[in-house]
């Protein structure tokens, strides 16, 4: 897991060519360009984003875990917290939907991080999280999610 600024975005270059996509347009984002509820291919499949408008609640711990794709999950209003554990404290006869290429699994959190907006928060496969939690009430943000291909 990382977290940081969209202004060292390029900080991390190197881990992967896919990763590398993505981390340059985060580091040139400019807010005003998403419309909410679009998708965009940067690179194919391979990398792409979509923008949306969830409601940020308290939630049971159902963690999401991936095998094929990081999540970069990048608030753009408002403040996100996500819930993270080891993705290998799934049990193991967890389902697993490999066309959606995601599976979930009721469990603790290790840590919960803040995600304000101007932040990032890159999930890697094996970082189980539970996205969209906010504090005691409800409120709606503007979010972007990059999904990266991990090599």
């Amino acid at each position: 897991m990382i977290l940081d600024r969209w202004e060292n975005a390029l900080r991390y270059l190197g881990l992967s060519p896919e990763m590398d996509v993505a981390l340059r347009f985060l580091s040139g984002l400019t807010p005003g360009q998403l419309a909410v509820n679009t998708r965009v291919e940067l690179q194919g499949s391979d990398v792409f984003y979509f923008v949306s408008e969830p409601v940020l609640a308290a939630r049971p711990m159902n963690f999401e875990y991936h095998r094929r794709y990081a999540d970069i999950h990048v608030p753009i209003t408002g403040t996100e917290r996500i819930a993270l554990c080891s993705a290998s404290a799934r049990p193991a006869d967890t389902a697993f939907d490999v066309e959606k290429d995601i599976g979930f699994f009721p469990g603790r959190a290790v840590n919960t991080v803040r995600v304000p907006s101007g932040w990032f928060c890159i999930c890697f496969p094996d970082d189980a999280h539970v996205p969209c939690l906010s504090g005691p009430e409800e409120h709606a943000i503007v979010k972007l999610v990059l999904k990266v291909r991990a090599s």
